[in-house]
């Protein structure tokens, strides 16, 4: 058992490592001349909501400044700066799929997941940006504390996920989803106790004193200038992005184990209504990227072992 998780480990960090290449050197990007110069780079990211995002953007900088000082190698620094959280990643997901009594999968299903996660988020990547695949990380590491840890080793479990909600944050406010999915965890697992309460409550100050306070550290951000698609739902290309979101959530509906999985679903998409709308508010939703915070949430809860899951006691007040 040992070794073939070793080889799928293998197997997935080469698959990261191959189709990021591809895409990072095979696909051609319409927003390359925004970005893969240090400058461009520094100018575009220090304005609007982008001024906030602070960890990915630094941690970048700081790379290539040990890559590259010239800066002129700044292209082939995000690919290794994105490629590495892409692997992490990968490996993350393979620990998720291979916990005991958590997932209603075959094992054949879940070398497939194991195959479609790392695939759907490099083909999103065709608008590169710093801090899409560190945001994944966070997201499937603080999952897997969750469900490897939560009901085992809480006091670890609220406290590594918090710090980590905090950390999330600081590289993009759309953290927020894992909020989402964290809550509608612990109210349809543990149900409505004080345990859940006061764990919910951890986790959303976390996020929201880490959002408050980088508004008021950083202070008003400069304007990022107006964008043509913003806002603009009449616009074909956005209207092709909603396309995206609504055939892929239907797929992802299909796979739900049975009705309760599917209540998770409507649970989980419901409490990301705040993030929904402020992407249809402002989102280019041509960037299918921006769905699939909501997509890697909606697909683990989708086949979420419920049977197992209500077999444990699920009543501890704490």
């Amino acid at each position: 058992m040992k070794s073939r998780l070793v080889y799928v480990l293998f197997l997935t960090i080469l698959f990261c490592c191959i189709t990021s290449y591809i895409v990072y050197f095979g696909f051609v990007s319409n927003y390359s001349h925004r970005m893969f110069s240090r400058p461009a780079f520094i100018d575009l990211y220090g304005k609007g909501i982008f001024h906030y995002r602070v960890l990915s953007r630094n941690l970048l900088l700081g790379l290539d400044d040990l890559i590259d000082p010239s800066g002129k190698q700044f292209y082939q620094t995000t690919f290794y700066f994105n490629t590495f959280f892409l692997v992490l990643s990968g490996i993350v997901t393979v620990l998720l799929f291979h916990l005991r009594r958590v997932f209603r999968l075959s094992e054949g299903e879940k070398i497939l997941f194991i195959l479609l996660i790392p695939l759907i988020i490099n083909i999103t990547q065709f608008v590169v940006v710093p801090y899409d695949t560190l945001g994944y990380f966070f997201q499937l590491l603080i999952t897997y504390i969750f469900l490897a840890f939560y009901e085992k080793e809480f006091a670890f479990a609220t406290l590594s996920i918090s710090l980590l909600l905090i950390v999330s944050t600081l590289n993009r406010e759309s953290s927020a989803i894992n909020l989402s999915f964290l809550i509608t965890l612990l109210l349809f697992v543990y149900g409505w106790n004080r345990r859940t309460i006061r764990t919910s409550a951890a986790f959303i100050l976390s996020f929201l004193v880490t959002y408050v306070l980088l508004r008021v550290v950083i202070g008003e951000a400069p304007p990022s200038g107006p964008n043509a698609l913003i806002g603009h739902l009449g616009i074909f290309v956005n209207q092709v992005g909603i396309a995206f979101w609504l055939v892929t959530a239907a797929f992802v509906h299909l796979l739900a184990n049975d009705r309760r999985n599917r209540r998770l679903l409507l649970c989980f998409y419901l409490l990301s209504t705040p993030y929904i709308f402020l992407v249809l508010k402002d989102g280019i939703l041509w960037e299918i990227r921006l769905y699939i915070p909501l997509f890697l949430g909606s697909l683990l809860l989708s086949k979420l072992d419920l049977t197992a899951a209500s077999a444990t006691d699920r009543s501890t007040e704490g």
